[in-house]
């Protein structure tokens, strides 16, 4: 039996709750405009493999787990 999260009929892991200690905030503040838009966002590990963002009650954003 795997320990990856069930997923939802159209392929989107069912898994909110990152891994502990696997958080970690971008800081691209010095990279100019062009990436203005991941400053101060956070990622995490899903079990699933995938390292979705967080939302801001530091639960794992909608995603799919990556390609066997």
């Amino acid at each position: 039996m795997s320990d990856k999260p069930a997923l939802t009929p159209d392929g989107y892991c069912t898994n909110t709750k990152p891994v502990p200690g696997t958080i970690r905030a971008v800081n691209a503040k010095n990279t100019g405009p062009k990436f203005f838009h991941l400053h101060g966002r956070r990622y995490a590990d899903c079990p699933c493999g995938r390292r979705p963002s967080l939302t801001d009650r530091g639960n794992l954003r909608r995603h799919k787990p990556p390609k066997e």
